[in-house]
This record gives structure tokens, C-alpha cells and sequence, in this order.
């Protein structure tokens, strides 16, 4: 059975391959998690209000060797890179297949390093957002847009999809939770609404012909990009319906006026990567 790809991506933009032929990963806690209850203690037991969960932390080790060329020049990149993501306070990635978790590698212990063959290097990886990731693209098309998206999905589901007449479409999202989301609007268009299963997401501004607008509902934010510029058009949303109100999973419907395009971009977000299935024997 093949090994999941693990990359590691620094925010210096360097990417590290650590499923090579070279390069093993163990000892890789990734399924481990858990939930801290929030209340007040009762006579018996506790009241709870909610549950809340600390930074993710993992500590796997890395083996370096075999006939890796250049081992300790390697090993020397990665963990300056490590530092120079510490240093500028700009989190890294890893990288397991389809799912990803921004973090700092903010620990590290090297052992047998006077062995020519192989190096162990055990690492401390901090999450401070502590989910992992994986992002669903929807592609919403203007009218006059031949690109054939409505016929190449990004969900790659066993579903039967359906689009009807430019400005409908509808996806699956394989999440089992709402989602966090970024919706990207281009210019021209003037007032866009966007409802998914009815649910409105409406700017009451115009988004000039080459410009675009980014809602990010993580964030918070709704910023304009035009000519090199950006500017914060929080004060444009639509007041009565929370712009930033997450995807429901399962089957979308999404309606726009197809004057503009947009891209919805959907975070699946989850505690632990998604379990793979493996050969039976």
C-alpha cells in the first residue's frame, strides 16, 4: 500500500517532500484529539455549556537516510525554515493528501547525527487553529463563460449533479458539518446576491469591471482588491442576513445572478485527516 503524501510547506514558500524513498515519517499522532468540556460543577457531576479545544500538538519523527544525498544540507534547509516561520510569527503547512494544517514546528531533537547512514529527527508541530482541512472549489460562472465548468465539478462524488440555465447550480459538499468559507466576486456586478438553499449572501455596492471582493467568513472580512489597492467594504453587507453564515453540508443549491462570477471556496474542517480506507486481508 502506498504511503499518504506528508509535505511540509514553509512559509518562505519552500516545500519539503517527507514520503520520499529517503525520508521516513513515524510515529505520526494525527488521530489524536480532544474536546475540553466548558460549565459549572454541579452536586453531581457538571453542567455543560460547551466544549472548546486547545492548539493541536503532534510530535512526529522524521527519518532521514539510505542514499539521500546531501543529508545534512537537507535536514539543515528544513529546520531554517522552521525557525524563519518561529521568527516571523507566519505559521507553515503540513500537508497530508487532501487535507492540510497551518502550524509552527516549534521543537526539535536529533538523534544518532554522528551516523552516516541515517539521522532520527523527532519534531513538535503546533496547531494553533486545531483543525485540519481540506477545501471544496465551486466554480460560479458568468453568463457568456464557455469554460465547460458546469460539467467538470470539483466534487469528485458518486452523485448525479445537475445544472440548469446559467446562474444555478448544485454540488454536494462531502462535509458531515457547516462549514467556514471564502467567496470570491468578480467585477462587474452591481448588488450581487448569491442564495445557497435559499440562505442570501448580499452586497449592497458595485464591484467595478476588473476588480474583485473577497468575503472570508473565518475572518470576518469583506475586502475590495482594484488596481494594486484594497479596501474594507465591511459597512456594504446585507444587514439583516449574516453574510458570514456557514455552508450546510450535504446538497447545495446556489443561485446567482449570472451577470458575475464567483468562487466558493469550502472548508471542511475536521479534528483528525479523513481515515483511509485499506486492503483487506
Amino acid at each position: 500500500m502506498m504511503q499518504t503524501q506528508i509535505k511540509y510547506i514553509a512559509s518562505s514558500g519552500n516545500t519539503y517532500d517527507l514520503t520520499t524513498k529517503d525520508i521516513l515519517t513515524r510515529v505520526a499522532d494525527y488521530y489524536d484529539w480532544s474536546w475540553k468540556p466548558e460549565g459549572a460543577k454541579r452536586q453531581y457531576g457538571s453542567r455543560v455549556s460547551s466544549f472548546s479545544r486547545d492548539a493541536a500538538q503532534y510530535e512526529p519523527e522524521l527519518i532521514f537516510g539510505r542514499n539521500q544525498k546531501g543529508l545534512r544540507k537537507l535536514i539543515q534547509a528544513l529546520h531554517n525554515d522552521f525557525e524563519n516561520d518561529l521568527r516571523r510569527l507566519k505559521p507553515g503547512r503540513i500537508v497530508w493528501g487532501d487535507w492540510y494544517l497551518d502550524c509552527f514546528i516549534n521543537g526539535s531533537k536529533v538523534d544518532n547525527v554522528s551516523y552516516w547512514k541515517w539521522i532520527a529527527n523527532k519534531i513538535q508541530i503546533y496547531g494553533p487553529y486545531p483543525f485540519w482541512i481540506k477545501e471544496e472549489k465551486v466554480v460560479l460562472n458568468a453568463a457568456g463563460d464557455v469554460s465547460g465548468d458546469f460539467l467538470d465539478y470539483t466534487f469528485d462524488y458518486n452523485y448525479d449533479y445537475a445544472a440548469g440555465a446559467i446562474g444555478e447550480k448544485i454540488v454536494y459538499s462531502e462535509s458531515p458539518f457547516t462549514s467556514e468559507f471564502k467567496l470570491v466576486i468578480y467585477g462587474e456586478a452591481v448588488n450581487p446576491r448569491i442564495t445557497i438553499n435559499g440562505y442570501p449572501y448580499v452586497l449592497y455596492t458595485t464591484i467595478p469591471a476588473g476588480a474583485y471582493v473577497v468575503i472570508d467568513s473565518r475572518q470576518k472580512t469583506i475586502m475590495m482588491y482594484q488596481n494594486g489597492t484594497k479596501t474594507n467594504i465591511f459597512d456594504y453587507r446585507n444587514k439583516s442576513d449574516s453574510i458570514f453564515e456557514k455552508i450546510p453540508a450535504g446538497n447545495l443549491r446556489i443561485v446567482w445572478d449570472s451577470a458575475f462570477g464567483a468562487d466558493l471556496t469550502i472548508y471542511r474542517e475536521q479534528v483528525e485527516p479523513e481515515f483511509e480506507e485499506v486492503p483487506y486481508e
